[in-house]
């Protein structure tokens, strides 16, 4: 897919009422822009808000105040269905959750999301089978996910993202829980991606992605932008 020539984000905030009923600021006026094809990589502790500022980039959940431009449109703006459709032509995401269908066989699932967005490419089950192939999980391309295992599944959202080829990725602790070889496997899709100018947001306490330099890397315990 086409990528945006850029995201800007404008004075993003989102706070969430705590227990007592007072205000617990998650972030506060972030302003940033990521080019396509970069990489902002979301650091700080466990809880410290870096899954929530995801959410609120791909319009999930609603910030207190701000903007997110893709291109010339303001995902804030959008009414809930448009919200939806614009997530499933534009954002794809690799998760701790897999956010595998059930019912569906692995192939299936690969390419469901442009299917319920009415965006199958020509050959759809052959590049289906090409992006399996390249993280080793052609020859389960009949099977139920309930069929897999951990790493399997995760390298199953790989080649869900390979297939639809958005501009945009969310990358949430994506290799959580893997052996080495399916975090290689992870962080490869990821590269390659990101390598044909998909714009990356990565979160993970995972050593292996300690050689990926982000072009700007947002610390939510401090509120930095480096």
């Amino acid at each position: 897919m086409k990528p945006f020539e850029r995201i800007s984000i404008k004075n993003l905030t989102k706070s969430f009422k705590d227990a007592d009923g007072g205000k617990n600021v998650i972030f506060e006026n972030v302003t940033v822009e990521l080019k396509s094809g970069s990489i902002l990589r979301l650091s700080g502790a466990s809880g410290s808000g870096k899954t929530t500022f995801m959410n609120v980039l791909s319009a999930l959940i609603e910030p207190d105040s701000g903007s997110i431009f893709f291109g010339n449109t303001d995902i804030t703006r959008l009414k809930e269905s448009e919200k939806d459709r614009f997530r499933a032509e534009n954002i794809g995401y690799i998760f701790q959750t897999f956010n595998l269908l059930s019912p569906f066989s692995v192939i299936e699932n690969i390419y469901a999301p442009l299917a319920f967005a009415g965006k199958l490419p020509e050959n759809y089950k052959d590049k289906a089978l090409d992006s399996l192939d390249k993280v080793g999980m052609k020859e389960f391309a009949a099977k139920k996910p309930y069929h897999l295992s951990v790493g399997q599944k995760q390298r199953v959202a790989a080649a869900r993202v390979l297939f639809a080829d958005p501009p945009l990725v969310f990358a949430d602790e994506p290799t959580a829980s893997l052996d080495r070889n399916s975090s290689e496997l992870v962080k490869n899709t990821l590269l390659e991606l990101n390598k044909k100018g998909t714009t990356l947001v990565l979160s993970s306490h995972d050593p292996i992605f300690d050689d990926v330099k982000p072009d700007i890397d947002f610390n939510l315990e401090t509120g930095a932008l480096s």
